[in-house]
């Protein structure tokens, strides 16, 4: 037994006060190793840190005193519990730790059309979820927190930002979240649960389970199914079970909402009705800011 830990009446929880705008950690995108930046503690909370980072960040008032949590101890759990999170979400690689600032609204002083009202509807849902994290609770998923069905041609943005929301849910809520692509072989995971030589044999359950009650989702690419009768019938059985437990839902799709309505005569875009906040985004495609061409 390591006598060192602190005893079971030391506080579990030493937070600071901190002004609003500032949640005890903040994202440096510069890139020092790998892809991504880094998760960093804020200068406020660097700056009372008394165990210099090393785990398990307990600090001793004298040589014979009982150890205790160092204030920095509960913002750094958050910040390992989050990078584990989105390593874990499905979240595309490109558009990981892709937060509201990487959103772009204009390009070479051109407005972007509509990117600045999704962030305005982001926004509250952030909100939501700080305040939550602050006082110590799960987010409200109630009937008034929606998610957004995002419609629209290609390349113009719709996937980035649903990516930019669980990013972002997840980092200031520390609750889990899922990206699924509808085109990237979720319903051949789904069929591989019923080949008896598949190591995911017999999981077609627990896989529906988790994505039916984790907090956040995104669903990538509705529309790109074959819709076989098998294939909508496990889409609405999502769709319904999210529906049921008021979990925030992000949608993308390339279709129109015409095309969505007619999905399983009615009853997925019925639930989308309720969960989510329906936006036509008329962006042009953001890859043609990016192009380059040459001439030869």
């Amino acid at each position: 037994m390591n006598d060192n830990l602190p005893k079971a009446s030391s506080p579990h929880r030493i937070t600071l006060e901190l002004p609003a705008n500032d949640p005890g950690y903040f994202y440096d995108p510069t890139v020092t190793a790998g892809t991504h930046g880094e998760i960093r503690l804020s200068p406020r909370v660097e700056a009372h840190c008394r165990c210099g980072g090393a785990p398990p960040y307990q600090v001793f008032e004298s040589p014979h005193s009982e150890p205790t949590w160092c204030v920095c101890r509960s913002y750094r759990t958050h910040i390992r519990n989050v990078n584990r999170l989105i390593s874990q979400s499905g979240i595309p690689e490109r558009f990981r730790y892709h937060f509201l600032d990487q959103f772009q609204e204009s390009h070479k002083g051109t407005e972007i059309p509509g990117a600045a009202r999704l962030k305005e509807h982001l926004r509250p849902l952030i909100y939501r979820c700080t305040e939550a994290k602050r006082n110590h609770k799960a987010i409200d998923t109630n009937s008034s927190a929606r998610g957004f069905l995002l419609w629209g041609e290609p390349g113009n943005g719709k996937t980035m930002f649903c990516c930019v929301a669980l990013n972002e849910l997840i980092f200031h809520s520390g609750q889990a979240g899922r990206f699924i692509g509808l085109s990237r072989k979720f319903f051949q995971t789904l069929r591989h649960t019923f080949d008896q030589d598949s190591p995911i044999h017999g999981q077609a359950i627990p896989i529906m389970e988790t994505l039916s009650t984790v907090p956040f989702l995104v669903i990538d690419d509705l529309g790109v199914q074959r819709d076989t009768e098998w294939e909508v019938e496990m889409l609405y059985n999502l769709v319904d079970a999210r529906y049921a437990e008021q979990r925030l839902t992000f949608v993308t799709t390339n279709k129109n909402i015409d095309e969505i309505k007619r999905l399983a005569g009615g009853r997925i875009y019925s639930r989308f009705l309720e969960m989510c906040h329906l936006i036509h985004v008329q962006a042009p495609d953001y890859r043609e800011y990016s192009k380059i061409e040459y001439e030869i």
